[in-house]
């Protein structure tokens, strides 16, 4: 052991070194703990990941009509998601005049844009179309070109508003690979579609955000002890993994997305005889997909062939991540009184710093679902998932410590280990693609997450 040479011990480079790939050691699924604390790393996700990826910004159902617009983050960058007469736009939050917030309110409605500073107006994709004393100012006139605000790429898939700064990067079906077909599952259900219920819950956790999406990449293996108080409110037995999503479906990709598909005959048709013999429509109707009334059903075969009823109706995609920052929780359940309803929400992990992230979370429902419908949703969601949620408590306890154990000079030296690998193999006539196992729930799909977000970053 005297030669022995501690992995990962060297300072990290300033940003956009190629040493920066001996923070993960492929061989030996291991992921330096720096990655965490380090705030050169930082800065290279604001350069190589977040100016480069397709990045999750809002549902198209938040602005409906021309004019409509919400303010997000993309990293350390604001933008504003518009809605324009030709589609939605997505620019920058920042006027190319002096710097200043050109939309200083969450969300609203504008004809135009203008910046409060010095009164430059800018047309809702982003072209510059004045400014006060544009003659005595400029009497040699203006490149509209040069002054316009900076405008992303935008794709909408399944509802949700995609972004991305890189004009060579490749379009969002291929960003999105095998895991499209899963977005469908859960997204794409009703001639109608999905929209968004309110507006997003936010909060802050002072955390580093990979923390919560490497996590939302497939780890059941938290589940039974992290939250195994609220199992045992439930009743639920802390020693058997059945019961807590460790032995169901799981889905990786070398995309990074990966998804858990809920077993439904061990979670609810345990409780209805004879559960497992029903046709699929018959244990949907019992069950609905998450975010859809019973009475919505029968519209699932017209767009569901009866192999992905199938998998709809037995073990449906319940829990996963786009790469990089968008989660899934879609699921059925129950309110204190007993009253069956669904969690169905999109959440975002957006940084603010290599030591904070913000949680936001929206929730969604079908179209011309009822007001009832809608509220039991908002319920039993925010029981669960939302600041004070039985379920994020656990975690907004857990990930600041996974993030800060790693700030110290020994604690830089630890490595995060993911030693564990499934066999994969899809069961018969599974419709989605990606790396399938059925087995006890392991660490592929975590471990593809990391190997992912490297590869941009050493791109």
């Amino acid at each position: 052991m005297a030669d022995y040479d501690p992995p990962f011990s060297r300072r990290l480079p300033m940003p956009g070194a190629a040493d920066v790939a001996g923070l993960i050691n492929r061989e030996t699924r291991e992921i330096s703990h720096r990655v965490y604390t380090d705030p050169d790393l930082y800065e290279l996700e604001l350069e190589k990941l977040w100016s480069k990826a397709w990045i999750a910004v809002a549902h198209e159902s938040e602005i409906p009509n021309p004019g409509d617009f919400v303010t997000r983050r993309v990293g350390d960058d604001p933008v504003i998601i518009i809605r324009d007469k030709d589609g939605v736009k997505c620019l920058l939050n920042v006027c190319p005049h002096r710097g200043a917030a050109v939309c200083r309110t969450d969300k609203g409605n504008a004809p135009l844009l203008r910046c409060i500073y010095h009164g430059w107006t800018f047309a809702r994709d982003g072209t510059f179309r004045g400014a006060p004393f544009k003659g005595e100012m400029y009497p040699q006139g203006l490149d509209k070109d040069s002054v316009s605000i900076r405008a992303a790429r935008v794709e909408v898939c399944a509802g949700i508003v995609f972004m991305c700064w890189d004009e060579d990067a490749p379009p969002l079906d291929d960003y999105l690979g095998d895991f499209r077909w899963y977005l469908k599952a859960l997204l794409e259900r009703t001639d109608d579609g999905l929209e968004v219920i309110g507006s997003p819950q936010r909060f802050v956790i002072n955390a580093n955000w990979k923390v919560a999406s490497e996590q939302f990449a497939g780890d059941a293996y938290h589940a039974s002890q992290l939250h195994k108080s609220l199992g045992e409110l439930r009743g639920m037995d802390p020693n058997d993994p059945q019961v807590w999503g460790m032995c169901d479906t799981k889905v990786a990709t070398y995309e990074g997305h990966a998804i858990i598909c809920f077993d439904q005959a061990k979670r609810f048709g345990r409780n209805v005889p004879g559960f497992a013999e029903l046709p699929a429509i018959e244990k949907l109707r019992l069950f609905p997909p998450p975010g859809m009334p019973s009475e919505m059903v029968d519209q699932l075969p017209a767009r569901f062939p009866p192999n992905e009823l199938d998998v709809l109706a037995d073990t449906p995609p319940s829990n996963g991540i786009v790469f990089p920052n968008l989660g899934i929780w879609s699921t059925t359940s129950m309110l204190p009184d007993g009253t069956l309803t669904s969690f169905l929400s999109l959440r975002t992990y957006i940084p603010h710093g290599v030591d904070r992230f913000e949680f936001v979370m929206w929730v969604l429902a079908e179209r011309g679902a009822s007001d009832t419908f809608r509220q039991n949703m908002i319920r039993v969601t925010s029981l669960a998932q939302g600041a004070a949620g039985f379920v994020e408590q656990d975690d907004a306890e857990v990930w600041p410590s996974a993030s800060a154990g790693g700030r110290g000079f020994i604690g830089r030296q630890n490595t995060l280990k993911y030693l564990a690998s499934s066999e994969h193999q899809p069961p018969p006539n599974w419709p989605g693609g990606g790396l399938v196992a059925t087995d006890f729930s392991r660490d592929d799909s975590q471990w593809l997450w990391w190997n992912r977000y490297f590869d941009f970053l050493t791109q």
